[in-house]
C-alpha cells in the first residue's frame, strides 16, 4: 500500500520564498497522515500566470527551490513533487516538475510535453514520457495539459507507472472535461491518476480546483472539496493486476493498425 497525497494549498503570485513556505507547511502536516508521496501543483513555487516574468523566476535543478524543499522532505521523510520554471540549457526554460525523495535528492525532472497558449511562447517542451523508479513501484509525472492527451499517459504506463501524477493548473472553464480526463486516463491504462491543481484567481486566470485521486475502476478515491485543501487515499498496486485481467487493453493492444 502507497499513501498518496494531493496538496491544493493557496499560493501568491510570484511569491517564491512565500510559497516554499506554504509548501513546507502543508507537507510537515500531511506528514503527520503518514503520506508516502505529496503532489503540489504545476508552477507551485511561483505561481502559474507570470507569463512574460516566467524566464526571471526561472531557476536551475537542483537549485535554491529544490535545495528548500529537499530539506522539507528529508526531515519529513517523504517523497514530493512540485512544478517550477526551470533554466535549462542556454536561453531555454521549462515548466517541469521536480521529484525529490525522502533524503533530500532529486530523483528526476519531467518537462512538460504539451505546452499550452502562453506557454509555447517562453517555454521549451520536453522531449519525452519517463517512468520514474520508487521502492513501491514505478510512477509517471505529466503537467497540466498532458492529462488531456491519451498518449501522455499511455507511454508512461507503457514505461511500467502504475501511479501518474499530474500537478496541474486547471482553469474554472475545464470543470466537466477535468473529471472524465482523470477518470479515462486510470481506466484506459489501469493505473492511479493523483492530479494536484491550482486553486482561486491568477491574473486572468481563475483556477478549477477539484484535485483527486483516482483508481484504474474509474472511482474517485479521495477529492479536494473546498477552495483549498489535501485528498490523501491509500492505493494497493494488487489492484492494478485484478483490473488488468479484467480489461487487459494494455496486453491486447494493436499497434500495427494505429
Amino acid at each position: 500500500m502507497v499513501k498518496v497525497a494531493v496538496a491544493q494549498p493557496a499560493l501568491k503570485l510570484g511569491q517564491k520564498d512565500a510559497n516554499l513556505k506554504t509548501i513546507a507547511k502543508e507537507t510537515a502536516s500531511l506528514a503527520r497522515r503518514d503520506v508516502d508521496i505529496i503532489c503540489f501543483p504545476e508552477l507551485a513555487s511561483t505561481g502559474y500566470a507570470l507569463y512574460d516574468k516566467w524566464p526571471k523566476f526561472s531557476e536551475p535543478v537542483p537549485g535554491h527551490s529544490t535545495d528548500a524543499l529537499g530539506r522539507v522532505a528529508k526531515e519529513h521523510g517523504v517523497h514530493l513533487i512540485f512544478g517550477m520554471p526551470e533554466k535549462g540549457e542556454g536561453k531555454a526554460i521549462h515548466d517541469s516538475a521536480v521529484l525529490l525523495g525522502p533524503e533530500g535528492d532529486v530523483m528526476g525532472v519531467y518537462r512538460k510535453v504539451h505546452l499550452w497558449d502562453k506557454e509555447r511562447i517562453y517555454f521549451t517542451r520536453g522531449e519525452s514520457f519517463k517512468a520514474f523508479r520508487m521502492k513501491f513501484g514505478r510512477i509517471g509525472i505529466g503537467i497540466c495539459y498532458d492529462i488531456e492527451f491519451p498518449e501522455a499517459a499511455r507511454a508512461m504506463a507503457l514505461s511500467g507507472a502504475k501511479l501518474l501524477f499530474f500537478p496541474s493548473a486547471e482553469p474554472s472553464s475545464m470543470k466537466t472535461l477535468i473529471p472524465v480526463y482523470a477518470k479515462s486516463r486510470a481506466a484506459e491504462n489501469c493505473v492511479f491518476v493523483a492530479f494536484s491543481n491550482m486553486a482561486g484567481a491568477e491574473a486572468d486566470l481563475t483556477y478549477l480546483g477539484a484535485s483527486q485521486i483516482t483508481s484504474p475502476a474509474g472511482k474517485v478515491l479521495a477529492s479536494v472539496k473546498g477552495r483549498t485543501g489535501s485528498a490523501v487515499a491509500e492505493v494497493d498496486f494488487k489492484d492494478l493486476d485484478k483490473q488488468r485481467v479484467l480489461l487487459p487493453y494494455l496486453e491486447q493492444r494493436v499497434p500495427s493498425t494505429y
